[in-house]
């Protein structure tokens, strides 16, 4: 019989769930008793698709780390500081999408499983659907889930806190073995656990008092009501009889709303992250797929609570009292996110320069949960175009790889069958097939070994390269160059007036680079034949290449730097096309998007234009800060972008140059065995800060500000400086 790390416990869903499960969520309990509290109680937990799970009524994890079939991830949790001596109570809401999205793929079943000393999910627990909740209402975005509609009068959470609940009327049943399809398999997450600490509670700072729409009860989602309603907002001593309040957490947040309300009527209620004066930015029908929010029905006269069941990301909370009439309302968030270990630190005399690092490392954190994804709002999803800059970030920060190397297990179990990755794993983004990311798949993994000098991931990766290699070299014509293929998406960058096939080419050519150099290092019989592909490839794309560049755009001009393609046109493309480029307000009619500057920026830094980086990221990111802005937004504000992701893991690696830049700390070797210290000089300023390094962090303090200036870096032992 197969072995799993569940033996007994059995995968347990309400029996007649069979028939359409989207947006269903049932409730499990099991009561069991303890004489004597144990210092350690290891429970394992999964379910599918979601989990909440609840000890003695306490909030303790939501799981599990997103997967694919048939190897499905389970969590390990030490229970034991949450368990009293005599009875206790296991509760879990387990909550089924019931379609696939961009976080997930339905295979048409679900469950959750458990397994503790002296307790396992069998037929002895109780288990019911949960009554309140209004399945299947509104989607909340068409990459990720739905809106939350729950009626306060017909379910309660006593079901999850009281011990002596009676749940006599719900079903038993035996449930399905460990091991079932489509859980062949379980695999540890290999990461921590998500972060669980309350924020909040917001505040108001502004109101409306609109009229309500009379149709409001006939329209299951909250954003088309808001938008027939149109209100006009005011600050909220200005509003004598409020129907709606916004509510302000003061920065970006991901994580599950909790409400705590007093109303007669429904209340209705949309996140949002941005405000235009006082008025909310929410997206209107026909704009872009995002629509979170939800409706919640009260217990009249009594004092109400309800916490969602997914993370979402936003700032602001707009609620709606749709009755009009007695309305309290208090809202907090329990932050759901990748607990990161910050040891990277950095101060600055210069104001503007701290604000900037502070935005750029809050957006990683937003951006990190059991993946990386992208931005926590419309997607939720692990992109894998944003990687290099997030895992960049992250080892700035904290110097942590792993959830770079989880991502990356997680895109080479979904491919194509000619070995492309998908742009976004798990999920069911057939659409989003990038062969530009499947070549950034190969930086990736160069990216890993750099930080670590460990080729354990190239290593059990490599026939996931080697697939990707040969597509490229399946589809390279006669003139070296790898056309666009209509059947997938060429994406190399939001700019539209990009001819992208250059860049394309310049791209497969980095990733065939990266995989020939990890080839060349590990040396085992696999890797010959790889190293001897690889470099048939670079010859014919570097000739074809260098066809292609006679007037190349920013985006191109830079990748070719980088890669030293054409090196007699660096400096005249270093002169006419990215210096202007950078002195400009990013208004350059082939404009690359604040994801591609991250490229641009790498050329001109080898290059030894590291003052106009920083000059360009002080004039460029400070709009978003004099916006109001917490975190860093998708593209840079123009006319043409009314709606955009206000908080965007791309566009947060100003902390990665400042670093560099500023602190002076540069990489140059393999697991970071030998630095380099050469700090950009900014008269007037000091700066200091730590690097975390795999041996241990580096301190750095520079001044400035006095002659001769001060230029001071210790490293932990085992670490060399190149003099």
């Amino acid at each position: 019989m197969l072995e799993t790390p569940f033996k007994n416990a059995r995968w347990l869903w309400v029996p007649q769930a069979q028939r359409d499960e989207r947006d269903r969520r049932v409730r499990l309990r099991k009561v069991f008793e303890i004489s004597e509290l144990p210092e350690k109680f290891e429970a394992l937990v999964s379910a599918d698709a979601k989990y909440n799970l609840y000890v003695n009524g306490q909030f303790i994890h939501h799981g599990p780390a997103r997967s694919t079939h048939p190897v499905w991830s389970f969590d390990r949790i030490d229970l034991a500081p949450y368990l009293r001596s005599g009875k206790n109570l296991i509760a879990i809401q387990g909550y089924q999408f019931g379609l696939s999205n961009y976080t997930y793929i339905f295979s048409g079943a679900a469950g959750v499983i458990f397994l503790a000393p002296g307790v396992k999910s069998d037929e002895t627990w109780k288990i019911s659907e949960d009554p309140g909740y209004i399945r299947a209402v509104a989607r909340g975005s068409g990459q990720y889930g739905f809106q939350e509609f729950f009626d306060c009068r017909k379910s309660d959470r006593q079901w999850f806190t009281d011990i002596d609940y009676d749940d006599s009327c719900w079903e038993s049943t035996p449930g399905r073995a460990a091991g079932s399809m489509p859980w062949h398999e379980f695999e540890e997450r290999g990461i921590p656990l998500l972060t669980n600490t309350m924020l909040g509670p917001a505040q108001a700072v502004s109101a409306s008092g609109h009229e309500v729409d009379p149709q409001w009860q006939n329209i299951q989602s909250a954003i088309i009501s808001y938008h027939r309603e149109k209100p006009e907002y005011h600050e909220p001593h200005e509003v004598e009889k409020p129907t709606c309040l916004v509510y302000d957490f003061g920065r970006e947040a991901v994580g599950m709303l909790h409400f705590v309300f007093e109303a007669e009527d429904a209340v209705d209620f949309l996140v949002c992250e941005k405000l235009d004066g006082l008025t909310p930015r929410i997206t209107s029908p026909g704009e872009l797929h995002t629509a979170y929010g939800g409706r919640l029905y009260p217990v009249p006269g009594r004092v109400n609570e309800h916490e969602l069941t997914l993370p979402w990301g936003m700032r602001y909370v707009v609620v709606f009292n749709r009755s009009g009439g007695h309305f309290k309302c208090e809202v907090s968030l329990r932050e759901c996110r990748y607990p990161l270990d910050i040891q990277g630190k950095f101060v600055s005399s210069v104001p503007e320069f701290q604000q900037l690092w502070d935005m750029c490392e809050l957006t990683q954190k937003c951006c990190m949960a059991d993946s990386y994804i992208d931005c926590p709002t419309r997607e939720y999803a692990q992109w894998w175009g944003d990687a290099l800059v997030q895992s960049q970030n992250t080892f700035r920060l904290a110097g942590d790889p792993r959830l770079l190397r989880r991502g990356l297990v997680s895109m080479s179990r979904q491919l194509t069958p000619e070995g492309l990755t998908y742009g976004v794993t798990p999920g069911c983004a057939h659409v989003c097939i990038l062969p530009d990311y499947s070549a950034m798949y190969l930086v990736t993994l160069l990216a890993d070994y750099e930080q670590t000098a460990s080729l354990e991931m190239w290593r059990k990766l490599r026939s996931t390269a080697s697939g990707i290699i040969s597509y490229f070299e399946k589809y390279i014509t006669q003139d070296d160059i790898i056309p666009f293929d209509d059947r997938y998406w060429l994406f190399v960058d939001w700019c539209n007036a990009l001819n992208k096939v250059e860049p394309y080419n310049l791209i497969v050519l980095w990733g065939i680079r990266c995989a020939a150099k990890l080839a060349e290092i590990s040396q085992e019989a696999e890797d010959k034949a790889i190293l001897e592909r690889c470099n048939l490839l670079d010859l014919r794309l570097s000739r074809g290449i260098e066809k292609m560049l006679t007037s190349p755009a920013p985006h191109s001009a830079a990748l070719a730097i980088m890669l030293d393609i054409y090196p007699e046109k660096h400096e005249e493309w270093l002169r006419e096309i990215l210096l202007p480029l950078l002195e400009g307000n990013h208004d350059h009619p082939v404009q690359p998007d604040a994801y591609f500057m991250y490229y641009v920026f790498e050329a001109l830094k080898k290059s030894g234009h590291e003052k106009q980086i920083i000059d360009c990221i002080c004039r460029w990111w400070q709009e978003f800060a004099d916006a109001g802005c917490s975190t860093m937004p998708e593209h840079f504000f123009s006319d043409r972008v009314r709606y955009t992701s206000m908080c965007h893991a791309w566009s947060a690696h100003p902390l990665k140059f400042f670093s560099e830049l500023l602190l002076g700390v540069r990489q140059c070797a393999p697991g970071w065995q030998t630095v380099a210290f050469k700090p950009v000089r900014i008269p007037g300023a000091k700066f200091s800060g730590t690097v975390p390094l795999p041996q241990g962090n580096a301190h750095v303090t520079v001044d400035w500000s006095v002659e001769p200036p001060v230029k001071e870096l210790v490293l932990p032992e085992g670490v060399k400086l190149l003099e």
